[in-house]
């Protein structure tokens, strides 16, 4: 085994490494083998993401199978979740909330389509928002059927009956409601079973630098050895 220079080992962050095949190393210290060619993949697949590539163009940029990209998507959409929860039961309180309803610009300003709104409660703490899909208040009149006027006088009372409280108009949080819509724009046909993963993104986006994001993700590979 030949000694390597220049690279650390991803697992324990040790310089003592060996070449044990051409693109396979060895840590001396705590014996873990890892491929250089497969992590230098992961890397591009997290650079992708985290530039807003979709899977079809990062697929193309990187000429990696569809299929490959879009697991890599999928996992860390359900980290996401996993690390919002752990962030919101960690909290010590919230200083603000404020509940939202989002539309896709499409259909925004047609009464029509009031009730396929995404009703969401965002929460701000010291350690940024925190996002939690609100039950779908208009499950129910959805069965009936209501005329325009009927849709603009529930808009109104839902405008005048929020949740809300924020310490200023330009808050953290208002400024979260303005990313989210920029950020969905890019998405075309969000189902509402599947909202809440792109919703987490959002969150996740939006509290983290792009670096912060880089080094986070890049701890899935590490910690799963995908």
């Amino acid at each position: 085994m030949k000694s390597s220079e220049n690279l650390t080992c991803i697992f324990c962050g040790a310089s003592k490494l060996y070449r044990v095949s051409k693109t396979q190393y060895r840590c001396a210290i705590c014996r873990r083998t890892w491929s250089s060619q497969k992590t230098q993949k992961e890397a591009l697949i997290v650079e992708a993401f985290v530039q807003g590539l979709s899977i079809n163009a990062a697929s193309s940029r990187l000429r990696l199978n569809y299929a490959t990209v879009q697991k890599r998507y999928t996992r860390y959409r359900s980290f996401f979740i996993q690390k919002s929860e752990a962030r919101y039961q960690s909290a010590a309180m919230f200083s603000e909330y404020d509940e939202y309803y989002y539309l896709p610009t499409s259909k925004k300003g047609d009464l029509g389509y009031l009730f396929d709104a995404v009703g969401i409660l965002g929460m701000l703490s010291d350690e940024g928002v925190y996002t939690l899909l609100l039950p779908d208040h208009f499950e129910s009149l959805k069965q009936n059927r209501c005329d325009l006027e009927d849709k603009e006088a529930y808009a109104k009372y839902l405008q005048h009956h929020k949740i809300a409280r924020l310490q200023s108009f330009d808050s953290r949080l208002s400024r979260f409601w303005v990313f989210l819509e920029t950020f969905m724009h890019r998405f075309k046909g969000i189902d509402r079973t599947n909202f809440i993963y792109y919703l987490k993104e959002a969150e996740f986006k939006f509290n983290h630098t792009l670096e912060e994001q880089r080094l986070i993700l890049g701890q899935i590979h590490v910690k799963t050895d995908i």
